[in-house]
């Protein structure tokens, strides 16, 4: 019961963002704008105020940001290989392998920690969003080096550190994370008025955004969805947290601290992996039908990680 009691309410705010969509109740503009809104203000908010406000420990970071990467490493790897036999072509290889390790972290992973781990364990929602922002550079760097190494258009979308870095220096989770923890090492703490306001603004965006998730989850492309598609979404919730299982014992993590990992592993492709594809000359369509598929496996396979883990 617990397991339902905690995973129900994140997808059925998705479903009701589906359905509020679809019967046309409120239109695709408000759910565009409901994105900016969530990107820019609400979700910075939340993590400004939880970051600034955690207990730092850099050991206990340290090990879930190491196990994150290595699992993510060897998922980027597994996904590469199991390209290979599927002859796909370099646009539909970039969009495979991204799709396979690239997970959507701030807005399924975050509130599946929030709403199953909050209440059961203090200050997990303020450590998972600490740990979020190298996350987010994880993620946005590994995407980049991969959809250009496998752009149709490789010459107008060579890579650099810089460019790399002032990507990362306009993400809004990232500035709001680095700013956190600024204000947490110099014990800032802002006006009590400011704060109040980041926290009911902050306490927002989770719903917002599941509810976004929804409105924009197109079940239509899966229509003529082909075996690439099926395999990079097995890979991204099944193949992903197992490799953060198998290697916890290397980074001799907690159990909290394990599942922390394991659900930022198994969260569903990041709807940002299609905007990404088509902006750098891979094949977005496969990317699309990537995040839709996943989104739909996860809805098992997150439960599943509950029971078994919880």
């Amino acid at each position: 019961m617990f397991i339902i009691n905690s995973i129900a309410p994140i997808f059925l705010l998705i479903a009701l963002g589906k359905i509020l969509r679809k019967t046309s109740f409120l239109p695709e503009a408000f759910f565009k704008g409901l994105n900016r809104l969530v990107f820019w203000f609400a979700l910075p908010a939340l993590l400004i105020n939880s970051v600034s406000q955690a207990t730092l420990e850099l050991d206990t970071i340290s090990r879930i940001v190491g196990l994150l990467t290595t699992a993510t490493l060897l998922t980027m790897a597994l996904a590469w290989i199991s390209g290979r036999p599927l002859s796909l072509s370099a646009p539909q290889t970039g969009a495979f392998i991204q799709g396979a390790f690239r997970g959507n972290a701030a807005f399924i992973s975050l509130p599946v920690i929030v709403y199953s781990m909050g209440r059961q364990e203090p200050g997990t929602e303020a450590l998972a969003t600490v740990v979020l922002a190298p996350v987010v550079i994880l993620f946005n760097i590994l995407g980049v080096i991969v959809l250009t190494r496998f752009s149709s258009d490789r010459k107008n979308h060579r890579i650099s550190a810089l460019s790399v870095g002032m990507e990362m220096l306009r993400n809004p989770l990232i500035l709001a994370c680095i700013l956190g923890i600024v204000m947490n090492v110099m014990d800032f703490h802002l006006p009590r008025f400011i704060a109040t306001t980041f926290e009911a603004l902050g306490r927002t965006s989770l719903p917002l955004v599941l509810m976004s998730i929804g409105a924009t989850l197109e079940i239509e492309r899966l229509r003529g969805a082909a075996s690439p598609s099926l395999v990079a979404s097995l890979i991204k919730v099944v193949a992903a947290p197992l490799f953060g299982v198998l290697l916890s014992g290397l980074f001799q993590t907690s159990h909290t601290e394990l599942m922390i990992a394991v659900f930022f592993l198994a969260s569903p492709a990041a709807a940002m992996s299609y905007i990404m594809a088509e902006e750098m000359g891979n094949d977005g369509p496969l990317a699309g039908r990537i995040v839709t598929l996943s989104t739909l496996f996860s809805a098992v396979t997150i439960p599943l990680i509950m029971a078994i883990g919880l």
